[in-house]
């Protein structure tokens, strides 16, 4: 079966098993840091991962690849329509998750309002080749903090990441993103 075809029946079931994305991700082919430049715009992949929902939830549009050096990993689009880039060293991932508040409205709102504060013009990540799971392929490391997100070529213009985060206990995230 086709990786495109097998990614739309994946995304068309609903949550799959986090091995289930990880084999799907392990039969896709790497990406070099050239392909992964401009602009994307994100969606989830669910895996019954905590964090599946709460980045849609707060209206989250993608990432922008500039450069392999300037890159920025949280973008999210404002209720007013605007673009604002932010500066992932204000997420704290141990407690990043799914909840009631989140979830909200309330939590919408004040996510917005934040985004006055958190908002940041500079590159906070750069692209790096790297291996992981058997494949080098592009990956975005993170200047604060310990993460990698690492893609891998769904179709020329779609690309699964997983973020790789070092943490004990922790299970990857998986991601969609498409070009712009």
């Amino acid at each position: 079966m086709n990786c495109a075809v097998k990614f739309q029946d994946l995304l068309q079931s609903g949550p799959v098993h986090t091995d289930q994305a990880l084999a799907f991700f392990d039969e896709l082919e790497p990406v070099d840091v050239s392909f992964m430049l401009g602009t994307w715009r994100g969606k989830g992949f669910p895996t019954h991962h905590r964090m599946d929902g709460l980045m849609e939830n707060f209206n989250w549009y993608g990432k922008i690849f500039e450069s392999s050096e300037d890159v920025h990993p949280l973008v999210f689009q404002r209720r007013n329509g605007d673009i604002v880039k932010l500066n992932p060293l204000w997420f704290p991932m141990k407690y990043a998750g799914r909840s009631r508040l989140s979830m909200s409205a309330l939590g919408r709102l004040m996510f917005d309002l934040g985004t006055r504060v958190l908002k940041t013009g500079k590159s906070r990540a750069r692209l790096r080749m790297t291996e992981y799971r058997g494949k080098v392929s592009a990956t975005m490391v993170y200047d604060q903090k310990a993460i990698n997100d690492v893609f891998r070529k769904v179709d020329d213009n779609t690309v699964l990441g997983v973020m790789d985060l070092k943490a004990e206990n922790y299970r990857p995230f998986f991601f969609v993103l498409e070009r712009a």
